[in-house]
Order: C-alpha cells, then structure tokens, then sequence
C-alpha cells in the first residue's frame, strides 16, 4: 500500500492516460521510433507557442489593465505549471511507448 495514493487512483488515472495516448499513437499510424521522435518533437513545438501566446496575452492584459497585473500574472503562472506538467507527462508516455511497442 503506498501512503501517497492509498486507493492507487493517481496510478490508475496515469494507466488509463497512457493508454488513450498508446491508442491514438496506433490509430495515427505511429510505427517507428522516428515518428514518434516527431511527435515529441510537435508536442515541444505546441507547448513553446502556447508559453509565447500566454506570455504575450499577459503583458497585453497586464498593460492595460495595470491595477490587475497580479491576478493577471498569477493566473498566467497556473497557465504555465499546467502546460509544464502536461508537456513532461505527454514526453514521459511517449517515451514509455517508443521502450514498449518500437522497441525490439
């Protein structure tokens, strides 16, 4: 029994998440390590327009509307964490199919 996750919900939820991505990897016609370096490496690409796209809509709503930047940066800091732990969790199941399905 582990004490961080007593009901193994975050272990089941983080299962049940890779193998949404296992299959829509499948379904796209994933095959080779390559292709699926290309989507890691489309997934880095999303992730860098997203920080630029919030980084500029947040100096744009902080200059306007200055006696609001703080909300305004911290939300665009929630924004941030989001896209960071999601990018890292996308890499890591990819990783984990490329050992899985293309190796060997």
């Amino acid at each position: 029994m582990n004490l961080n996750d007593p009901f193994g919900r975050v272990e089941q939820k983080k299962k049940s998440s890779y193998e949404a991505l296992r299959r829509s990897l499948l379904e796209a016609g994933v095959t080779t390590r390559a292709q699926a370096e290309d989507v890691m490496r489309g997934m880095r690409k999303r992730a860098l327009i997203i920080l630029l796209v919030v980084c500029a809509i947040s100096a744009v709503a902080a200059l306007f509307f200055p006696s609001s930047s703080a909300l305004v940066i911290v939300l665009a800091v929630i924004i941030l964490f989001w896209l960071l732990v999601t990018t890292l969790n996308g890499f890591s199941y990819v990783k984990h199919f490329i050992k899985d399905e293309l190796s060997g």
